[in-house]
């Protein structure tokens, strides 16, 4: 008997492939018959937790590390006007936040703070010498020493 379905969907990232393929070229798992992928059923982000308001960088950078893990999380844009309480955010501009379900709280968290102590770091500015340029760590932007924001993507530096 054939197949009911003329192609495959990768679990991760939800990219289709042919029947011949087994395997995600991207994600490197096995792929499954369209019917077992359980498509937008993943929480609206008003059912969920709010791990942080930031940039887009920032959250590309939260993101690919609970994909990483295998956490299934939601990416919004917020704005500024709508941060969900007791959430940090972090820049201006552009904010998007990312949002995660009970069972993924702890791992966002645990990633979040390794980005915010890269990002982040309460010396950063002190340490660089008068007229030294160092880079946005969110987006690579150029900045001078005494910089407080990025004037390319937003994101404070804290201090």
């Amino acid at each position: 008997m054939a197949p009911e379905f003329d192609h495959q969907i990768c679990p991760s990232c939800n990219g289709e492939f042919t029947l011949a393929v087994e395997r995600c070229s991207e994600c490197d798992v096995d792929l499954v018959p369209p019917d077992a992928v359980a498509g937008d059923e993943f929480p609206p982000a008003t059912e969920l937790h709010c791990v942080r308001v930031a940039p887009v960088a920032w959250i590309e950078a939260l993101s690919e590390g609970l994909e990483e893990r295998e956490v299934p999380h939601r990416v919004e844009p917020v704005a500024p006007d709508a941060i969900p309480e007791g959430v940090e955010a972090v820049g201006t501009g552009e904010l998007v936040g990312l949002f995660v379900d009970d069972a993924g709280i702890a791992v966002a968290r645990e990633i979040d703070r390794a980005i915010a102590a890269q990002v982040l770091p309460a010396q950063h500015a002190d340490e660089l010498a008068e007229g030294e340029v160092e880079s946005c760590p969110a987006c690579g932007e150029e900045l001078s020493a005494d910089a407080e924001e990025c004037p390319e993507c937003g994101l404070a530096f804290g201090g």
